[in-house]
């Protein structure tokens, strides 16, 4: 005589592999939800680090504009500085100072408050017409460790 009912262990066996999935599920979510998290600070501290990158070449153009030396202002910021969006002048020297966000998203050093992002500029002159640019992003992860983002340009005296 064949029993058509589920046996106690087959009942167990199924309610098992079904529980190993669910965690295994779990497990995959909370570690993709983590690495979004974290990614979302590197694309910002990528973005500062441009911005960075592009004050500088402001900077430059502006001198151009202005008729001047193209690295007025320029050559002071080997040991670090920092500049906001809307300064005309580095501030020398750097200061370690955590960049603010503003009510409009912006980030500066006055007005907003603390985020995690510090950056610092890193001006070195290579030759008379050529400046190297580093800019380091820095942030705190969770907990008390710190994440660096550098990037590096070169400027050219080419007018």
């Amino acid at each position: 005589m064949q029993s058509k009912a589920f046996t106690l262990i087959e009942i167990l066996l199924a309610v098992t592999i079904l529980s190993i999935g669910i965690m295994a599920s779990y497990a995959a979510i909370t570690k993709v939800v983590s690495w979004i998290y974290l990614n979302s600070f590197h694309f910002v501290a990528s973005r500062l680090a441009q911005e960075g990158l592009e004050l500088v070449s402001n900077k430059r153009d502006t001198n151009w504009l202005k008729q001047i030396a193209w690295d007025d202002g320029l050559t002071d910021c080997n040991s670090g500085c920092e500049i906001d969006y809307d300064d005309l002048y580095f501030s020398f020297p750097y200061a370690d100072k955590y960049l603010k966000i503003d009510s409009n998203g912006f980030y500066n050093y006055e007005n907003g408050n603390d985020s995690r992002f510090k950056r610092k500029i890193i001006i070195t002159g290579v030759s008379s017409d050529e400046l190297e640019i580093k800019v380091e992003v820095m942030w705190s992860r969770l907990g008390s460790s710190v994440e660096t983002l550098e990037v590096e340009e070169h400027l050219y005296n080419w007018k």
